[in-house]
């Protein structure tokens, strides 16, 4: 029986026994069309063509069906924009990269190209995972120094300074922690790649304004950031961390992340072996935020929050029940004294604001707030009493609700 190897596939091969370089470019010439080869995050690793830009966005309507489907988007950088066909490069269902064939054909069709760029992507496969290894050999120590420093392993600094400095860290310098968090793929999925999609904008924006080696840890759905401080003035550090942040988060938002990532910032600290506060604290902002709304939430400024949040549910629970417990016995169904008092409490207590927020007549609320008084057996312009509402609605916030009156 006679085994006839298609030409193209001998030349493939032979092409990826000498690098990306070669291999994109017998790829290119095949299809008669350029090729670019990536990272998952979309970082250039070869091309076909010499192009000024080292990495680029994609933008696509079309929802990818498998790893081994192809794909139609637009590749988006500074300086160019244009149509390709995509490929993943996903041995055993990880996302290791990409080709993209650029094209001027709206509508090209993926069948004719689908088994060459089928093959091509198994040859990428090798360079790439050769890539990946090498790459996780060299963080390997590196990630090994930096957990110890969020776990709090480490407990001289001038040792965490001295080994900070092969990495060309300082750590003589104040440093806070910033968690950026991605919610968790399912295993079975290509959504892995997120986070070098993450990964690399983070990186991109800090060597813009620090140095070129970050010192950062992915730890699955989480990306953690040591940044140094360039002032020990609290009120700088905070505006210098929330432009930082929020270039990235803005970036973010015009990639497939967009609506996807959060971020917490710990506090700074001048003494490396406390750094583990700064993650932990980090950590809690970032949920913080997300139950409080706030986009890029600082644990130096949660204030009553940060302190309810870590407290124990059972006290929290008696606190909230001794405050509203009754309020909630005597309330409707639709919790409408609840809802106003809230409102109320929102609203500094002030009748006006309130019944403007609540779009009722103040004489209605009036006799509501006056109901709730009889109710609570406390008036409501005593500041202990407010003070507790406060308190207790907070916790509210913090916990759900059906927690606390079970």
């Amino acid at each position: 029986m006679d085994f006839k190897v298609p030409d193209y596939m001998q030349e493939l091969a032979l092409a990826s026994g000498q690098g990306l370089d070669q291999l994109s470019a017998v790829l290119a010439r095949i299809l008669d069309h350029p090729v670019l080869i990536s990272s998952s995050a979309y970082k250039l690793f070869s091309s076909s063509s010499h192009y000024d830009f080292e990495s680029f966005h994609i933008y696509s309507n079309q929802p990818r069906t498998g790893s081994d489907a192809l794909f139609t988007c637009h590749i988006l950088t500074d300086t160019m924009q244009s149509l390709a066909l995509g490929r993943v490069v996903a041995p055993f269902g990880r996302t290791l990269g990409y080709i993209f064939m650029l094209t001027d054909d709206d509508s090209p069709d993926p069948t004719h190209f689908k088994p060459l760029l089928d093959y091509a992507a198994s040859l990428c496969a090798v360079h790439l995972q050769n890539r990946l290894e090498l790459k996780q050999e060299q963080s390997k120590f590196k990630n090994a120094f930096l957990y110890d420093l969020i776990y709090g392993n480490l407990k001289r600094n001038d040792e965490i300074i001295a080994t900070g400095e092969l990495w060309g860290w300082n750590f003589r310098r104040p440093h806070t922690i910033m968690v950026f968090l991605l919610p968790e793929p399912d295993f079975y999925t290509t959504e892995w790649h997120l986070m070098d999609v993450l990964s690399r904008i983070v990186e991109q924006n800090f060597i813009e304004i620090y140095y070129k080696n970050p010192a950062v840890i992915l730890r699955q759905n989480e990306l953690i950031l040591f940044v140094p401080m360039q002032t020990d003035k609290p009120a700088v550090q905070t505006e210098e961390l929330l432009v930082f942040a929020d270039k990235i988060l803005s970036q973010v938002q015009n990639t497939e992340l967009k609506g996807l990532a959060a971020c917490g910032v710990g506090q700074a600290y001048s003494e490396a072996t406390v750094l583990f506060r700064s993650y932990q604290e980090a950590k809690v902002a970032l949920e913080m935020g997300k139950l409080l709304g706030i986009p890029i939430p600082f644990f130096r400024d949660l204030g009553l929050e940060r302190i309810l949040y870590k407290h124990d549910l059972q006290d929290l629970k008696e606190y909230y029940l001794h405050v509203l417990g009754e309020l909630h016995k005597q309330d409707d169904q639709d919790s409408s004294l609840v809802t106003i008092l809230e409102s109320f409490a929102e609203n500094q207590f002030d009748v006006g604001k309130t019944a403007k927020a609540l779009f009722m007549h103040p004489n209605t609320l009036r006799y509501r707030l006056n109901k709730i008084e009889n109710i609570l057996g406390k008036p409501l312009t005593d500041n202990h009493a407010r003070l507790d509402i406060m308190a207790a609605f907070k916790i509210k916030r913090l916990h759900t609700i059906e927690t606390l009156l079970a």
